[in-house]
């Protein structure tokens, strides 16, 4: 199975190479301000969402490794 910080590094390519440079930005700072493996995740996750309720075009962009990481969460019963 893939990991989900596999996708959060398309992620991060993805908007690097668009306008969305500042999203990518926001995303690195959740990851860093986690301690452990599911905080950095909850924390990613918290800021997807974010994205995904506020900037549609970006979202867009990223959307299939997005669900990817969000399909993830609740594999692992994160958001169950």
């Amino acid at each position: 199975m893939k990991r989900w910080i596999e996708d959060l590094y398309v992620i991060y390519q993805k908007l690097e190479a668009s306008e969305w440079r500042e999203v990518k930005k926001e995303i690195v700072k959740a990851q860093l301000n986690g301690c452990s493996g599911g905080e950095i995740y909850f924390l990613v996750l918290q800021q997807l969402l974010k994205i995904k309720k506020e900037k549609a075009s970006a979202y867009a962009l990223i959307q299939p490794e997005a669900e990817n990481i969000i399909r993830y969460g609740a594999n692992q019963i994160y958001l169950n």
